[in-house]
């Protein structure tokens, strides 16, 4: 494997915690499949529940942000992550499941910044969405839960 950052999928999935979104500083994320490509080794494995993150509270370190790296096998071959977000604590917040193809990363993060839109997942004090970015064959995504009544911009 090279060290370049060539055909690299990244998604990253934390907790932004509003006031008034339900359960935001208890929310966990399952990555459970990935599709065209091989899992590069770090801390966060497929099928294991990770805590989000939240922002920082003064005084208090904050954690890293649960990240995975997906080595594509080729740009021609879909790429994809399938993760959960859900609350063990709260049997009544809503599982998502949400499927983030490297195909729609790539093509969203084409937009200018200025016109680039998030993709709402879930809505109300449930909010979910994504934002894709890209830099050169590096697709990046970062799934943020735990927003009040998420926005397409901004």
């Amino acid at each position: 494997m090279s060290n370049s950052n060539e055909n690299i999928f990244q998604l990253s999935v934390l907790s932004q915690d509003d006031p008034s979104a339900a359960d935001g500083d208890k929310l966990v994320c399952i990555v459970s499949k990935i599709t065209g490509g091989e899992l590069r080794s770090n801390p966060f494995l497929l099928n294991e529940e990770v805590k989000l993150p939240i922002p920082p509270v003064s005084g208090k370190p904050t954690p890293a942000t649960p990240t995975w790296f997906l080595i594509r096998n080729s740009e021609r071959e879909e790429s994809s992550f399938t993760l959960e977000i859900f609350c063990p604590e709260d049997p009544t917040y809503p599982i998502k499941q949400i499927t983030v193809k490297a195909s729609d990363v790539a093509k969203w993060a084409k937009i200018p910044y200025d016109k680039r839109e998030n993709q709402i997942y879930q809505e109300g004090k449930y909010g979910i969405f994504g934002f894709a970015q890209e830099e050169g064959d590096y697709l990046i995504y970062t799934v943020t839960a735990g927003v009040l009544d998420p926005k397409k911009h901004g």
